[in-house]
């Protein structure tokens, strides 16, 4: 932002608007009296129902976390270690991937392999892919400074959050297995906290009351009003019953995996208990079993886009031709393989540049693992295609126990994994891997990456160059520090796939609130970077002028609009609203 020499004071605006939402603008009020006006950037609506199925990113109320909720979970966890049964036995766990991963002169990770090595716990043990450990973005920045002031975090963001905030605490330059066991205790309490968060949010949006036994009749309201909000993005800080109930016709009437979403949830309700009348804390624990079946559920696409591919003429040792995959649509479930020969190129699946080429192919595994196979949930994790290839890797990574082996050593074991046998000539290949000055081949680099995919063509997805969305192998996991814009570009990604999947396919449309309600009511939530050193103390120091300009401006009602002076480029607005760049900043007609 270009300033003046003279003082320049920073203020948000709050102006009515006749649109669909009110307008939040960022201005700058220079000394002479003049404004600069902008709008804000990356602006998210906030829309009611249904409606919010159709907007960019339907999960975008639920990908922030409030930073006192993150910050107040590690220290429960750390404070609780010493004599915690869940941290020993999240030790042991995690003991296997720890004593397989590369590690510094003090036996310690560093940030990147912690984060690989909590993916691949997370993945194992329930299919998860937890939001902000991918390689890309400013999730995997050096370092992250969030000043006490941001007040929410994107949860894009929060795993790199919690890695300096626990090295802060502990006094540590890297992740020993103790610390990689909170890291992971301390994702799965922000798990827990977020289902009950939704949960209270779904009794009272009902207007049920949360001591005793719910009936059937509310259970199965509220089962659908969760799963509205868990698998839809459905914004429940901007939806009253009506809206909710106005969301259900219209899943009920436009979508087709509804009726299956629904009696997933009330099977698992009743394999979890037998009883009909439920009360919030028995309610809470069927959440979670949803939660952890969600993924083998949705899993189905990932067997049916494998089955489908690799029984068509053209498939060859992994491979088929883009030219001969047909649409698949299946009632109930995912439309698969409607994406452009552009949107295979970014994803990292072709063999070629461009799969506009008759000779381009896609690679099997590289389609299944790419982010285009991966639904956003409203929790801390995806529901993504569990990677085949890891669970290999994890039997080799046990029975070497080591970063690296002797080639000797890891033929036997590659030799010893299921599957059919593998060629003398693929094994002897295994040569060509070994590092000189050590004589060892090493477990987690991009050469027996490509050999895996080679000798595991249908499991293990192929070393590519793409650099956002194609499946990452275990050192790009490891030693990646991308842009922020990066990140941007991956989270852009997963919108568009999970609003493919509310709408499945359909155009957007308000003809299911026609005359329900004013549309002028709808908030609108805008993203805006933090302010850098210099302009806080700049903010500090006019602080005490600003809300005297305030004060004259609400009297003389010259600008015709209500000003709200921003300290430190955030704001505090209502419960549940507040976003800072790291976060967002939200503005409604009720604020005031």
């Amino acid at each position: 932002m270009t300033r003046s020499v003279l003082p320049t004071f920073t203020f948000l605006l709050c102006t009515s608007s006749f649109a669909l939402a009110d307008e939040i603008t960022w201005a700058d009020l220079n000394a002479d009296g003049s404004m600069n006006h902008r709008k804000m950037d990356v602006a998210v609506r906030y829309k009611r129902g249904a409606e919010n199925f159709f907007v960019d990113n339907p999960m975008d109320a639920y990908d922030w976390s409030h930073t006192s909720v993150v910050r107040n979970s590690l220290n429960a966890e750390v404070k609780g270690a010493s004599n915690s049964g869940k941290i020993a036995s999240l030790q042991e766990e995690l003991r296997p991937i720890f004593t397989a991963m590369p590690k510094d002169s003090d036996g310690r990770l560093n940030n990147g392999t912690a984060r690989y090595a909590l993916h691949r716990h997370f993945s194992a043990k329930h299919g998860w892919a937890i939001k902000g450990l991918q390689p890309a973005g400013a999730a995997w920045m050096a370092s992250l400074s969030v000043t006490p002031d941001v007040k929410d975090l994107t949860k894009y963001m929060i795993p790199s959050f919690l890695q300096d905030q626990l090295l802060m605490q502990l006094g540590m330059a890297g992740f020993d297995l103790r610390s990689l066991a909170i890291l992971a205790a301390t994702i799965e309490h922000l798990i827990q906290a977020e289902m009950k968060s939704i949960l209270y949010t779904t009794f009272t949006t009902l207007g049920l009351p949360i001591p005793g036994k719910r009936t059937a009749r509310e259970i199965v309201d509220i089962l659908d009003t969760f799963m509205m909000v868990y698998a839809f993005g459905l914004n429940l800080d901007a939806s009253m019953l009506s809206d909710v109930n106005l969301a259900r016709v219209h899943l009920q009437k436009s979508h087709s995996a509804w009726p299956q979403l629904q009696a997933y949830a009330h099977e698992v309700r009743k394999n979890t208990f037998a009883t009909e009348e439920l009360d919030f804390d028995q309610l809470l624990k069927v959440l979670a079993k949803i939660g952890e079946g969600y993924v083998q559920w949705q899993g189905k696409d990932c067997k049916r886009a494998k089955d489908e591919l690799s029984a068509l003429p053209s498939y060859r040792e992994g491979r088929v031709l883009v030219s001969e995959i047909p649409d698949s649509h299946v009632l109930g479930r995912r439309n698969l393989f409607t994406e452009s020969a552009q949107e295979l190129e970014k994803l990292g699946v072709l063999t070629t540049a461009s799969g506009n080429d008759t000779a381009a192919q896609v690679i099997v595994p590289n389609y299944v693992n790419s982010q285009n196979m991966c639904l956003s949930t409203s929790s801390f994790y995806a529901a993504c295609c569990v990677n085949e290839c890891e669970d290999l890797l994890a039997k080799i990574e046990r029975q070497v126990a080591a970063p690296a082996a002797q080639p000797a050593l890891l033929t036997h074991v590659l030799a010893g994994l299921p599957g059919p046998g593998l060629s003398k000539i693929l094994l002897k290949e295994l040569d060509d891997l070994v590092v000189q000055s050590s004589g060892l081949i090493p477990l987690h680099g991009r050469g027996l990456a490509g050999w895996m995919s080679r000798a595991f063509p249908l499991e293990c997805p192929a070393p590519h160059d793409q650099k956002v969305t194609n499946p990452k192998t275990p050192d790009e996991w490891m030693e990646r520090d991308d842009a922020v814009a990066d990140l941007e570009e991956m989270m852009s990604e997963i919108a568009v796939v999970l609003v493919r999947y509310t709408t499945m396919g359909k155009n957007a449309t308000r003809e299911v609130y026609a005359g329900v309600y004013d549309h002028s009511a709808v908030t609108d939530v805008v993203r805006v970077r933090p302010f850098n050193e210099q302009e806080q103390e700049q903010s500090q120091r006019v602080w005490n002028f600003i809300a005297m300009v305030f004060r004259i401006a609400a009297m003389a009602s010259m600008l015709g609009l209500v000003v709200i002076v921003a300290k430190a480029g955030l704001l505090a607005t209502n419960p549940g609203k507040d976003k800072g760049s790291v976060l967002g900043l939200s503005c409604d007609k009720d604020f005031v």
